[in-house]
């Protein structure tokens, strides 16, 4: 098996787990409004990280590795 971490944003991940916005706000613990902020590019805190890893039963890294860089430049269209 490889040590190489899948890589999926957290919409795939909840679609994978057959929830909705406002199921997967409810598991964490946060607000709907919450979630399709992290979807759509806002950086969970580090203590949501670890409840989003255990609620899609993944390692918190995969989440820290699957969020945009903020930094980088984005192609130009």
């Amino acid at each position: 098996m490889s040590d190489e971490l899948e890589r999926k944003t957290i919409r795939a991940w909840r679609e994978e787990n057959f929830l909705t916005l406002k199921e997967l706000a409810e598991k964490v613990g946060v607000k709907l409004q919450t979630v399709w902020n992290w979807e759509h590019g806002k950086h969970p805190e580090f203590r949501n990280i670890r409840k989003l890893a255990e609620v899609f039963g993944i390692h918190p890294k995969q989440i820290i590795l699957s969020e945009p860089d903020e930094g980088k430049e984005k192609p130009a269209a």
